[in-house]
């Protein structure tokens, strides 16, 4: 009787071994995954691996930062996720494998930047004689300006060549006053004259241009002022209103905002146009 109860205990003793055996080896096989050593580092992670995890009783949080912090390479196939949902693997462990499957299918793609290439320019020759409509930028006046002042004109109509625009509408054309003078005693009218010198092109080059203008305010006082001392010395007794009228001044001369002229280009110029592509 004592003898077939030490057999028996042994027995036990041996069965209890035994079922140890396969839950150590899972352990050791779940540390060799979560911490790989130099040899197995460079293996990717497999279906077989997570079936690993999982029977070695893993959080699917650990289980899902390993799979995120490895290479993988995952079967995905409709048996395959069938086989891995009969293993006990849980659906948010699944979904990261077929996250990243997906990340490592996706083709890699290096992003080149683009670099905006200028428009090519062409050269093209305004020539000499060219017209152009300009008018007057601002209203001036011969009582407010001086010879040797700068005043603006802009352009009218687009200047073309060959179908290219050479100078803008709007573009600034610039004249320099020659003479300037305000209307005076004996009904004398005010002057401004001046010479035009330039029009900015597409490119900013300065075109020269030809031609200039005057303007002479109205004098016509001038001639009731002869009339009144030609009358003040045939009649001596109103020559006082005669002189009073001789003190009467003329009319200053005006340029009005707007006021149209044209122009020429003095000689020949090159412009650099760009073309659209």
């Amino acid at each position: 009787m004592k003898n077939l109860s030490t057999s028996l205990l042994l027995s036990l003793l041996i069965a209890q071994q035994a079922s140890a055996i396969p839950s150590a080896a899972r352990a050791q096989e779940a540390a060799k995954i979560i911490q790989p050593s130099q040899e197995t580092a460079a293996r990717p992670l497999g279906n077989a691996d997570v079936l690993a995890l999982v029977k070695a009783a893993l959080a699917p949080d650990v289980i899902i930062a390993k799979i995120k912090s490895s290479a993988c390479n995952f079967e995905t196939t409709p048996a395959a996720l069938e086989q891995l949902k009969a293993g006990g693997v849980p659906d948010a462990v699944i979904v990261a494998m077929l996250a990243a499957t997906a990340a490592t299918a996706a083709p890699q793609t290096t992003s080149t930047p683009v670099v905006a290439q200028p428009p090519e320019a062409r050269r093209v020759k305004l020539p000499q004689g060219t017209p152009l409509d300009v008018e007057m930028a601002y209203t001036i006046s011969s009582q407010e300006v001086r010879a040797g002042e700068l005043i603006s004109f802009r352009v009218v109509n687009p200047v073309l060549v060959d179908g290219v625009v050479v100078v803008e509408v709007g573009a600034t054309a610039s004249a320099r006053v020659v003479k300037a003078s305000r209307g005076g005693h004996w009904g004398r009218a005010g002057r401004i004259a001046w010479a035009m010198q330039d029009v900015t092109a597409v490119d900013g080059t300065r075109v020269p241009l030809a031609s200039g203008g005057r303007l002479v305010g109205d004098s016509k006082g001038a001639k009731v002022a002869t009339q009144m001392i030609l009358t003040g010395a045939l009649m001596p007794l109103i020559a006082p209103i005669a002189l009073l009228h001789g003190f009467k001044r003329g009319e200053n001369a005006i340029i009005p905002a707007g006021k149209r002229f044209e122009v020429s280009v003095s000689r020949d110029a090159t412009v650099a146009v760009k073309l659209s592509r």
